[in-house]
């Protein structure tokens, strides 16, 4: 999922946006980079710093996001106009990955100084992030969702697998739960806890959603999205 982070911090009351929050660089179609802009729409100039990480899913959904050398910004840094907007460039330096690669680009307001000193000001002030979603995606792609049944309790705990080589959004899924003749379709508020998550391509994630009667550990499915 994609993020905006709000950070107190003693600086001037000044906001800029970033977009757009998800990009994919499509290999197969020639593409290796693309475009973010910035824009400051304050009346004082802004620092803007941008860095570039990869992006490891855990089963609980948390992220590990370690620098990455695969990509490149230009510029990783600038210092933006009251009232104007700057684009960024961000360009895929590594190898064709053999399933789809994920990424933050982060782009974060720095404290800035003018003739050495910091600005000053009063009352709240606040510094932004913003962390977007890019994927590279090296074409013929698609997500496969395996589902297994941990246990079935007062809750339902899953394990999905994204089997596939591209990420899957979990919007408006549909669970089919399968045991020999018995099948079981679970989808809307049965699913709340796992619907509008994300599963990243070759990742396994344990969702929990609300219990199902008479389904066990020894059912399976396959999750799809409308």
């Amino acid at each position: 999922m994609t993020q905006i982070l709000i950070l107190p911090v003693l600086l001037l009351l000044t906001s800029f946006a970033f977009s757009p929050m998800s990009q994919t660089i499509e290999l197969a179609e020639g593409s290796k980079q693309v475009q973010y802009l910035v824009d400051n729409p304050t009346s004082e100039p802004m620092a803007v710093e941008i860095a570039l990480k990869e992006r490891i899913q855990k089963a609980d959904g948390t992220e590990e996001t370690p620098p990455t050398k695969d990509l490149a910004a230009f510029p990783p840094q600038l210092i933006i106009p009251p009232k104007e907007k700057r684009s960024i460039r961000v360009t895929f330096m590594g190898t064709k990955p053999a399933i789809e690669k994920a990424y933050r680009v982060v782009a974060e307001q720095l404290p800035l100084e003018v003739d050495g000193k910091k600005r000053k000001g009063s009352g709240i002030k606040m510094l932004l992030k913003y962390v977007a979603a890019l994927y590279v995606n090296p074409g013929d792609t698609s997500p496969i969702l395996v589902v297994t049944v941990i246990e079935n309790k007062t809750e339902l705990k899953l394990e999905v697998e994204n089997k596939g080589s591209m990420h899957a959004p979990l919007t408006k899924p549909v669970l089919i739960l399968v045991k020999g003749d018995k099948k079981v379709s679970l989808k809307g508020d049965q699913l709340k806890g796992l619907a509008g998550e994300n599963l990243l391509a070759g990742v396994k994630r344990v969702f929990t959603v609300p219990g199902v009667k008479d389904v066990d550990s020894s059912f399976t499915g396959t999750l799809k999205v409308e």
